[in-house]
Parts: C-alpha cells; structure tokens; sequence
C-alpha cells in the first residue's frame, strides 16, 4: 500500500494562540490510523489527530435486495496548535495498534511559533 504524503507540508509557521487543521490520508477503516509524537518543542505547539465527521450513508432497503454498503473512510487531520513562541518538530505516524513497531508511513513536520 503506497500513501502519498507529498500534500502534507514539511514546515509550518504560525501565531501564538493559533490553530490548523490539515487533512491527512486516512486509511482508518482499515486498521490504519495516524498518531502524533513529540520530538522537540512540546512547549512551543501541540499536534493531536482528530476523527471527522462521519459521512453520510444512505438507507437500506430492507426487503433483503440491498447489497453491502460500500466502505467509507473517516476523514482524519492533523490540529496543530501554536502554545508559545518556538520550534517544535512532530512525527505523525500511520500504524495499527497492534503492529506499532512497523508503521505504515511516517512524516515528520517543523513548527516555528512567532509572535502575535
């Protein structure tokens, strides 16, 4: 399984108190689901990943013609939020909980925090 990472930047700037959200590719409904480690600056911005909404899903017959919905994967993101002024680096990383030791994909992202 390939995972295109090129869309997700490698270095942020933000303001003190401010807040993204960048969309990660997510593979949630099969096992995979990304995670974030602090390497450096923990007091400089927060990463957490976040789950979105859930698409819609249509309703099913019930005279037994349906036929099985189609897979639907939850969207997931990054939120990175800027604490105090800084550098911080994150590792966002796609794994299943139960294989942790062989991750799927990993991207790491530089955070510099500047004043208001």
């Amino acid at each position: 399984m390939t995972i295109e990472l090129s869309e997700l930047p490698r270095h942020v700037l933000l303001r003190t108190g401010e807040r993204i959200k960048i969309s990660l590719p997510s593979y949630a409904n099969s096992g995979y689901n990304w995670s974030s480690i602090c390497l450096r600056g923990e007091d400089v911005a927060k990463v957490s990943v976040e789950l979105g909404d859930i698409p819609p899903v249509e309703p099913v017959p019930t005279d037994g013609t349906a036929e099985p919905p189609a897979l639907m994967l939850v969207p997931e993101f990054a939120v990175i939020e800027a604490l105090a002024c800084g550098k911080a680096m994150w590792r966002l990383v796609l794994d299943r909980s139960f294989e942790r030791s062989n991750p799927l994909s990993m991207h790491e992202i530089n955070i510099t925090v500047v004043e208001l």
